[in-house]
């Protein structure tokens, strides 16, 4: 019973300073955008770019956060990943320049890489048991991250006319202040930390970084990630440019946000089932097909069926590649694995924005950023099936067993 009041509570918390580095962090940004460029005189490119510095800033830190957590524990991290986006979103909320909201959106990328794979690490060490759960409801968080901005932008934007953007950043930023004092509070690191010993260093390359099972989910993460913030950033733009309102459009965002919300714990049931492969390969096909139909039909109910598709299906990609990723090795190097290949993944996210912004101003519009993405979740998901889902249990049985958490 204790256990399971402990990690109910590490459930919210959790999910708080998800839907603050993830929510507000990455996909907030996508919502904002549109009163943004108008509000700044942004081309379509400098406002991808904005998004890809997220990704610049998430990039060159995620390299470092597993030394650093290593080194001071992960919840010290997770406490300077809130305070960095809490700074990120006050330096946006008084932005009068594209080079000012460019400085607040790196700071925004790299508090997001301060904390989310320390969080991980966090609510793993304390329940190893339920790590599907757990992830897949850290996830949540992104969802209910993305419903927020897109529920409140055309109020705010009703509210201070060309300011309700500034204003979202402002109340982003307090939310990440109080939410650091809860974190701070109620999480506390694992009370064994998982420690390696000299040669078990020295089989990192071996068994993670040039493992085989690890470098294929490497690159299909990487699709992934290059992939999926392309209709994060430019989707409701292009809801706004097929003629639908501002309040219609943030309700249509707002839908995806729901669905998304589910993705990961449903996503994560269905592969305990059937399994992690096929519920991959499942959730690709459907955001691939989610955001075909509007770029064929770009209509208002195709608007509806595509945010409903791709709420319901992309956080389940991101969850079920984690898992993937812990799953290809030992379990004692599951935690590098998962760290190892955020790399790939925050790779492609800071490509992502900036194409498909290029793409847009030069070949057709949004459409042609959409067809980019269509394109890159195909090739993932030609590399999905050619994943093994039991290599883990071959190393479990070669590999010594070392003290979990």
């Amino acid at each position: 019973m204790e256990q399971r009041k402990r990690m109910l509570i590490y459930a919210i918390v959790s999910m708080m300073v998800t839907i603050c580095i993830s929510g507000f962090g990455r996909m907030a940004y996508g919502i904002l955008m549109p009163y943004m460029r108008d509000s700044l005189h942004l081309s379509y490119q400098q406002a991808g770019m904005l998004g890809t510095s997220t990704a610049i800033g998430y990039l060159v830190m995620v390299l470092l956060v597993g030394i650093m957590a290593s080194k001071w524990g992960s919840k010290p991290l997770v406490a300077i990943s809130l305070l960095l986006l809490a700074g990120g979103c006050f330096i946006l909320f008084n932005a009068d320049s594209y080079a000012a909201s460019l400085i607040g959106m790196v700071i925004l990328g790299v508090g997001t890489a301060f904390g989310y794979t320390p969080l991980v690490n966090i609510v793993v060490g304390w329940f190893p048991d339920n790590r599907g759960l757990m992830i897949g409801l850290l996830l949540s968080g992104m969802g209910l991250g993305t419903l927020v901005p897109s529920m409140l932008a055309p109020n705010f934007n009703l509210w201070f006319a060309n300011d309700g953007w500034r204003y979202l950043w402002l109340l982003f930023g307090a939310v990440s202040v109080i939410t650091t004092f809860i974190a701070v509070r109620v999480l506390k690191d694992p009370p064994v930390p998982l420690r390696q010993t000299r040669t078990q260093r020295a089989s990192l390359f071996k068994e993670v970084y040039f493992h085989k099972g690890i470098l294929l989910v490497a690159a299909i993460y990487g699709l992934i990630g290059f992939a999926y913030l392309i209709p994060q950033s430019f989707f409701f733009s292009y809801i706004l440019e097929a003629g639908v309102n501002e309040s219609s459009a943030g309700t249509i965002m707002a839908l995806g946000g729901i669905m998304s919300i589910f993705s990961g714990p449903v996503w994560g049931a269905i592969s305990d089932k059937i399994g992690r492969k096929l519920s991959l390969c499942m959730t690709i096909f459907l955001g691939g097909v989610s955001i075909l139909i509007p770029i064929l039909i770009p209509a208002f109910s195709s608007f509806i069926i595509s945010q409903t598709l791709w709420g319901f299906t992309f956080v389940g990609m991101l969850s079920l590649i984690q898992a993937l990723s812990t799953e290809q090795i030992h379990q004692s190097y599951a935690p590098i694995a998962l760290g190892y290949v955020t790399i790939y993944f925050a790779g492609g996210q800071m490509l992502g924005p900036g194409l498909g912004g290029l793409l847009a101003d030069n070949l057709g519009g949004i459409s042609a950023a959409l067809w980019l993405c269509v394109g890159l979740l195909a090739m993932a998901l030609i590399l999905a099936p050619r994943l093994n889902q039991t290599s883990a249990d071959d190393l479990e049985e070669a590999l010594p067993e070392i003290t979990s958490r």
